[in-house]
């Protein structure tokens, strides 16, 4: 598993880019949000970040699904970001989807491109 972090080319100060690359597992992602506040990445003019899931292939069920979610509402800091995940696979895309849906405390949301994704943090309540 590998993961990259970048500030975004549009919107450097306000979202952050995580990239995940080969086969990804919950705990990988996990490791990448401690990774986060490890390196001092959150900070105070961060709006957002943005998953970019495309180019991995993503190995998740409902069980390992559910232990991410516990893991995430237990980061105050991620409360504060709005979370947009791009996904290009539809196995993938129904891990962001049901926490859109089931995580009222985490602003979670698919997207297809980085482009709606960037949109929907800076522009979108």
């Amino acid at each position: 598993m590998g993961f990259v972090y970048e500030k975004h080319s549009v919107y450097p100060n306000s979202v952050l880019v995580r990239r995940f690359v080969e086969t990804t597992a919950t705990l990988d992602i996990i490791d990448s949000w401690n990774y986060l506040i490890d390196n001092n990445l959150v900070t105070e003019s961060l709006k957002g970040l943005i998953t970019d899931l495309s180019s991995c292939e993503l190995s998740m069920d409902m069980t390992s699904f559910k232990t991410l979610i516990s893991f995430m509402r237990n980061q105050d800091y991620l409360k504060k970001l709005k979370l947009a995940v791009v996904c290009g696979n539809p196995k993938t895309i129904v891990f962001p989807l049901l926490g859109e849906r089931e995580e009222t405390d985490l602003r979670i949301r698919p997207f297809s491109t980085m482009e709606a994704a960037a949109n929907w943090i800076m522009f979108e309540p």
